[in-house]
């Protein structure tokens, strides 16, 4: 990313930093429970967070319990499972719909549970209201198998009509095809939490990796900054960071420039 670009994100009055965890802050590992943040990345959201004019979220596939666990900063706002989960402003919800589901969602993990167990490699993951089959460590010449497994089931999951499979990076994602459950409903959420007073002068950035992160993409208004990690040639976003050790030189830098035009603004205060 151009640092021109860095320098006027920085320089908004109201900025609002909105980030997908796996892709985005962390690198993409073959054990999700293993993905940790880029060194520098939790000091960096704490300077931010702590900052005049700057709002802080996490948006995260992760469950919301999950996702705060691994990021560990409690003033930031946190929402999970693609927006059913969310600890907004301290408070914590969960989407209606997702409870009501609730109980599919744990059938079809035990179904998946059971006829996936033969493919080495294969995580299907509970996240209580939805739930992920990670294919990463799965053996190429196995993963056209698991497919067909997988499609069986859903084939024979008899509320199926309520949830809607979505792709993601080596993963099958299922989830309510009601309420809010993509990142686009996910940061509504988040806008229309903040007071109506600042929102007609506040710039929305989100950073994102997955083809998950393209619903909230497409929500950004001409004036925000939708910015994609890593290359992909379909992609909403109209700017890149090539990696998650270049989203963290993007948050220092923010810090940088931001605490810079801070020093400035009181100079020139003092000198009148």
């Amino acid at each position: 990313m151009d640092s021109s670009v860095i320098k006027q994100i920085a320089g908004f009055k109201n900025l609002y930093l909105v980030l997908d965890y796996d892709g985005t802050l962390t690198p993409i590992v073959s054990q999700p429970p293993k993905a940790k943040l880029v060194s520098g990345v939790r000091a960096a959201l704490r300077a931010l967070s702590g900052m005049p004019g700057v709002k802080m979220a996490i948006l995260s596939g992760r469950s919301l319990h999950d996702i705060e666990k691994l990021v560990g900063i409690e003033s930031l706002d946190y929402v999970g499972n693609h927006g059913l989960e969310r600890k907004i402003q301290s408070v914590v919800s969960v989407d209606p719909y997702a409870s009501k589901f609730q109980e599919f969602i744990a059938s079809l993990i035990r179904k998946l549970d059971m006829s996936l167990k033969g493919i080495p490699g294969i995580l299907v993951e509970d996240k209580t209201y939805s739930l992920s089959v990670h294919y990463r460590n799965v053996k190429p010449k196995n993963i056209p198998g698991a497919r067909k497994i997988f499609q069986k089931a859903w084939e024979e999951f008899s509320a199926k009509i309520f949830f809607r499979i979505k792709p993601g990076k080596k993963v099958w994602e299922v989830r309510p095809v009601y309420g809010c459950s993509d990142k686009g409903g996910a940061l509504g959420l988040l806008f229309g939490a903040v007071p109506k007073a600042k929102r007609k002068d506040l710039t929305m950035v989100y950073i994102g990796d997955d083809a998950t992160d393209e619903d909230a993409f497409k929500t950004l208004k001409s004036s925000d900054f939708p910015i994609r990690v890593g290359p992909s040639s379909r992609t909403a976003a109209r700017y890149c960071l090539r990696s998650p050790a270049e989203v963290a030189f993007f948050l220092k830098r923010l810090i940088e420039v931001r605490k810079k035009d801070s020093a400035l603004l009181r100079e020139f205060a003092a000198s009148r």
